[in-house]
């Protein structure tokens, strides 16, 4: 099956630790979903059952890039960078820091932030919230390249359906092979703008995702409140009641 997105995968077939595993054709994440070909949107509401997709870019984002509208199919936007209050940040933007440091040093408080920042939570607060909606179809997920807002989205999910985080991590990473394509394209419009290499190399570095990333996320999270599942219950209003019916919805019996 050929799916024309970038980025997009499948969460179901990884397992918990418990052995449970959860269900294909339910949780989907992926890059923004540009231009998609009949076939694709054919594939994605007949083999992965797709009744809603969670938009979380910026209105510019979406302005600049509209996903195709697919039939019968409930579109979402929960701009998370807009509640939080975060600037527009462009990729030129990233190109504008001179150093990957400067780059790593930007994109560990992106992660923060997307964790203890009151409007993150208000936006992944919304987001559980639909996904415990969604009880028979499936859910898409995606911002612009499908790697750090929807990345970390992924990762809550796969913490709260108690997956080991070896696992989490791997899902995590996937995006750095399936973005190369995607990226090299976007290094080489910027080289041909003029931007220097010092430049493109914190482009390249802003592209993709590192585990450091993921491990500063999972780090916060036990410093300021021990677990996850005790996170999303004083900041996402995602209780014990919420948590036994997620597992049972997306995993496995």
């Amino acid at each position: 099956m050929n799916i024309q997105i970038t980025n997009f995968r499948d969460l179901g077939g990884i397992k918990n630790k418990a052995g449970k595993v959860v269900k294909a054709n339910k949780l989907l994440r992926s890059g923004h979903l540009v231009n998609l070909d009949q076939a694709t949107q054919t594939a994605l509401v007949d083999h992965f059952k797709l009744t809603r997709i969670i938009d979380f870019r910026r209105g510019f984002e979406i302005s600049e890039s509209p996903d195709t509208p697919i039939e019968n199919v409930e579109y979402v936007n929960l701009d998370l960078l807009g509640k939080m209050n975060a600037k527009n940040s462009s990729l030129a933007d990233f190109a504008k820091l001179k150093s990957i440091e400067a780059v790593d040093k930007h994109m560990l408080g992106v992660y923060e932030d997307l964790i203890l920042n009151p409007g993150a939570q208000e936006g992944f607060t919304e987001f559980m919230e639909y996904i415990l909606a969604n009880k028979t179809g499936s859910t898409i997920f995606h911002c612009f390249a499908g790697k750090d807002r929807t990345g970390y989205a992924s990762a809550l999910l796969l913490l709260l359906l108690d997956v080991e985080k070896e696992e989490i991590y791997k899902d995590f990473l996937i995006t750095n092979t399936e973005r190369k394509q995607a990226n090299d394209e976007l290094i080489q419009q910027f080289r041909e703008q003029g931007f220097g290499e010092e430049q493109l190399e914190s482009l390249a570095t802003a592209l993709y995702v590192k585990e450091d990333y993921l491990d500063h996320a999972f780090n916060l999270i036990e410093k300021n409140f021990g677990t996850a599942e005790k996170y999303a219950a004083e900041c996402l209003n995602f209780d014990q009641e919420k948590l036994t019916e997620l597992r049972s919805i997306y995993l496995t019996d």
